[in-house]
C-alpha cells in the first residue's frame, strides 16, 4: 500500500474538514463556553488528548489508526491501484461545504467513495439508530431536566453555588445503567443457538456484557472521587471552579470517544498499517490544522451550535458533553462499524430543544421543528452527494480509461433514485423554511425515508 500525492492530499482536506467541521459537535460547546481564556490553551488541551488516543490506537490495534474502524476489508477495502485522484475530491468537497457552514456528515462523505454497498449500508443503518436513539435521550433528559438543573442554571449565577453530589449521583445513575441496561437490551441465549453466525454474534453480545459489569464498580466510585477532587479544589478556588473541572474532564472524554469513532474518516487514504515515523508526521498535520480551528473559534459550522437553547452556559454545555460522549461510547462497543457522529450529534441536540420547548412554550414547537427538520435537511443533502459521488467518481474514472464498470443491482439503483429526487422537496423547504406547510412536509418525508431504509435496504 503506497503512500501516493493523491493519498496525502486526501489525507490533508479530509484532516481539515472533519477536525474544522465536527468542532461543532465535540468541542464546540467547550470554545463557547471557554471564550475568555486564550484559544492556544483549549488547543493545547485537546491536542494533548488527541495525540494520547492516537498513540493508545495505533498500539492496541497493530499500527492500525482507525482503532479497528476499517479492519473489515470486505466493507472497507484497500482500492485496487491505491489511492486515485477521484478519492480526493469528496474530501475537498466536504472543505468547501464546512466553510459554507453546513452540517454534513463527514463520515459519507469520506468513507462512502471506499465503501462496497454492504458497507454503506451497515454504515447508514448505524447512523439512523443513532439519530433516534440520541433524539430520545435527548428529550426524556431534558424534560427532566428543562424544569430542574436548566432552570436552576438560569436562576443563579456559575459562582453563587455548586450542586454538590451530583458528580456522585451521574456515577450512581450510570454504574447502575451499565450493569443493567446491556442484559436488557441483548436478548441471547448461546445454549439454544446452532447457527455459527449466530453464535459468534451472541458470545461477541456476552463479552460485552461482561465487560461492562466488570467496569460498574469503577464507575461508581469514580464518581465519588471526582466528586472528592472537585470538592477539594473548589474550597480553594471558590465554587465556580466546580463546572470549570467538570466541563473539562467531560470535554477530554468527549473528545477521545469522538476520535475514536472519526479517525477512520481520515486515516481511509493511508494504509491500514502504518509506522511510528508516518503516524508522527500524520500527528503533526492533524494537530496544526486543529490549532487553527481553535484560532478561528469553531469556524462557521458554529452558527448552528449558537442558535440552540442556553449552550453558552458551562454547565449546560457539560451536560450536552457528557451525554453525547455516552451515546458515542455505547455505539463504539455496540459494533466497530464506522458511522456518523454528526447524525447522532443532530439527534441529541433536537430532542434536547423538543424538551425545552414542550416544557416552555414561549420556545415554540413550530420553531423547534423548524431547526430540526432544518438540520436534518442539510445533513441529507450532503448524504446524497456522497453517495453520488461513490457511485459516479469511480465510474468516471473507469469510463476515461475505457473500462466498462459494474452493473448496479435494481435496489441499489431505486435508493439512489429515491434519493436523489427527495432533494427536490428539500430544497423547496430550504427556500422557505419559516412555511409550516413546507416544514411539516418535509419532516414526514425525512422520517417515511428512513423507515423506507430500513424496510428495504439496498442488496448488491
Amino acid at each position: 500500500m503506497e503512500i501516493t500525492i493523491f493519498a496525502v492530499l486526501g489525507f490533508l482536506f479530509a484532516a481539515y474538514a472533519v477536525v474544522g467541521n465536527d468542532a461543532l459537535q465535540t468541542l464546540g460547546t467547550f470554545i463557547n463556553s471557554n471564550a475568555r481564556l486564550h484559544w492556544f490553551w483549549l488547543f493545547l488541551f485537546a491536542g494533548s488528548i488527541l495525540v494520547a488516543t492516537f498513540t493508545v490506537g495505533w498500539m492496541l490495534y497493530d499500527g492500525d489508526p482507525s482503532w479497528g474502524r476499517l479492519a473489515n476489508a470486505q466493507k472497507y477495502p484497500w482500492p485496487d491501484g491505491g489511492i486515485q485522484w477521484y478519492h480526493t475530491l469528496p474530501p475537498l468537497a466536504l472543505v468547501i461545504i464546512t466553510r459554507l457552514g453546513i452540517p454534513v456528515s463527514t463520515s459519507f462523505m469520506v468513507l462512502t467513495v471506499f465503501a462496497t454497498v454492504g458497507g454503506m449500508t451497515s454504515m447508514l443503518g448505524k447512523s439512523l439508530t443513532g439519530y433516534g436513539l440520541a433524539f430520545a435521550v435527548g428529550l426524556v433528559l431534558y424534560l427532566i431536566l428543562s424544569r430542574t438543573l436548566e432552570r436552576f442554571f438560569q436562576k443563579n449565577e456559575l459562582s453563587a453555588r455548586a450542586p454538590w453530589g451530583l458528580a456522585s449521583i451521574m456515577g450512581i445513575i450510570i454504574a447502575i445503567g451499565v450493569y443493567v441496561l446491556p442484559e436488557m437490551l441483548v436478548n441471547c441465549d448461546l445454549a439454544a443457538l446452532s447457527d455459527p453466525k449466530e453464535i459468534k454474534s451472541c458470545k461477541k453480545s456476552l463479552s460485552v456484557i461482561a465487560k461492562y459489569k466488570a467496569c460498574a464498580p469503577h464507575v461508581f466510585f469514580g464518581g465519588f472521587i471526582i466528586e472528592g477532587l472537585i470538592y477539594l479544589i473548589s474550597r480553594k478556588f471558590g465554587n465556580a471552579a466546580y463546572w470549570v473541572i467538570l466541563q473539562w474532564v467531560t470535554t477530554g472524554y468527549l473528545w477521545s470517544v469522538w476520535l475514536i469513532q472519526d479517525f477512520a474518516n481520515i486515516f481511509v487514504f493511508l494504509p491500514r498499517q502504518i509506522s511510528a515515523l508516518e503516524g508522527f508526521v500524520a500527528m503533526g498535520a492533524i494537530l496544526a490544522l486543529l490549532a487553527y480551528t481553535f484560532w478561528n473559534k469553531g469556524g462557521p459550522v458554529q452558527k448552528i451550535l449558537r442558535s440552540k437553547t442556553a449552550v453558552t452556559d458551562i454547565r449546560s454545555a457539560t451536560i450536552i458533553d457528557f451525554t453525547y460522549a455516552c451515546l458515542l461510547f455505547f455505539f463504539k462497543e455496540v459494533s466497530a462499524i464506522p458511522m456518523s457522529t454528526t447524525f447522532v450529534f443532530l439527534g441529541l441536540i433536537a430532542g434536547r430543544e423538543y424538551g425545552f420547548a414542550i416544557t416552555d412554550k414561549a420556545l415554540g414547537l413550530f420553531r423547534t421543528t423548524r431547526l430540526a427538520v432544518s438540520d436534518a435537511s442539510k445533513a441529507f443533502i450532503g448524504l446524497v452527494l456522497s453517495i453520488n459521488m461513490a457511485v459516479g467518481l469511480p465510474r468516471l474514472a473507469e469510463f476515461l480509461v475505457g473500462k466498462q464498470s459494474a452493473a448496479l443491482s435494481p435496489s441499489y439503483q431505486s435508493f439512489i433514485l429515491i434519493s436523489n429526487l427527495l432533494l427536490i422537496p428539500v430544497f423547496w423547504f430550504l427556500m422557505k423554511q419559516e412555511s409550516r406547510l413546507r416544514t411539516g412536509v418535509m419532516g414526514i418525508l425525512l422520517i417515511g425515508a428512513a423507515s423506507i431504509f430500513f424496510i428495504y435496504p439496498p442488496t448488491t
